[in-house]
């Protein structure tokens, strides 16, 4: 079933950091990767040309030079499956960047699998990153004592940015997970009340019923009954849109009626009988 949104199909405020946040990481990952991808195969094949050796072997490629990096003790095992691992999750954002952004937003249900081989969409690292930026180092310090490292001035090119990029993910990790903390906050809060609306209420009014939304998507009678008697035991606005999965805007509009008319003293049927209460 599609996720609800009680707040609409545009993006929160929630959503929209997430996504900046991601997109401030991607573009430091392509460049950790595809400068330190640079880096490795350069590095080799200047120590080959001052070693002479360049004319007689073959141009190394990336998973030889993997190789030839843990044969000679520069970097391990798991150091180079991480390279293999972050080379490829940079080709992913470079060529698929969608399968990492379609998990957030109104349409996040896409994100579950891959429409042509139904097989489950990769997932945001959150440590990709970071972990790019530490293994560019780690690597250009092991291979410091075998090889001759070539030095390029990408990484200057590149600091103004950098800082700025680093900066904005560090602000927008403490504000996204702030927002994440009063989310669950307020879902705790809303499960908590939905757990206490008594098992009659539920069973008698039937929120998930089907016959309780008109065709253009508003309350039926029927509808609007079920929203009464989940208002009048106790349930939040945003309780009732997530369990008649209407929108908070409009589960708002009538918990506006149903206090009307409970001040006024009328019951549920003296509610919906009224000019007020026939309209969604």
């Amino acid at each position: 079933m599609k996720i609800h949104r009680p707040y609409g199909l545009a993006p929160t405020t929630l959503e929209a950091d997430i996504l900046k946040l991601r997109a401030f990481e991607m573009v430091l990952i392509l460049f950790y990767m595809e400068d330190l991808k640079s880096f490795i195969l350069q590095s080799i094949e200047t120590t080959r040309k001052i070693n002479g050796t360049a004319t007689s072997l073959p141009k190394i490629k990336m998973d030889a030079a993997r190789k030839l990096l843990v044969a000679e003790g520069c970097i391990s095992q798991a150091e180079s499956d991480e390279i293999l691992r972050l080379v490829d999750y940079r080709n992913t954002i470079g060529h698929q960047i969608h399968a990492l952004t379609c998990d957030i937003g109104a349409y996040s249900e896409l994100g579950d699998f891959d429409s042509k081989t139904y097989e489950p969409v990769r997932k945001y690292d959150y440590s990709a990153a970071k972990g790019a930026g530490q293994l560019r180092k780690k690597v250009s310090e092991g291979m410091a004592e075998k090889f001759c490292l070539l030095a390029n001035f990408n990484g200057l090119r590149f600091e103004t940015a950098e800082r700025i990029y680093l900066k904005e993910i560090q602000r927008l990790t403490k504000k996204v997970n702030k927002q994440i903390r009063q989310l669950n906050e307020t879902l705790r809060i809303t499960s908590a009340v939905i757990r206490e609306i008594p098992k009659p209420v539920i069973d008698r009014a039937q929120p998930g019923h089907p016959r309780n939304i008109k065709n253009n998507g508003t309350l039926s009678e029927l509808g609007a009954i079920c929203v009464f008697q989940l208002f009048d035991a106790d349930a939040t606005p945003l309780a009732v849109a997530y369990l008649m999965r209407i929108s908070v805007r409009s589960a708002n509009n009538w918990h506006k009626k149903w206090g009307t008319a409970t001040a006024a003293g009328a019951g549920v049927g003296q509610k919906l009988n009224s000019p007020r209460g026939k309209r969604d």
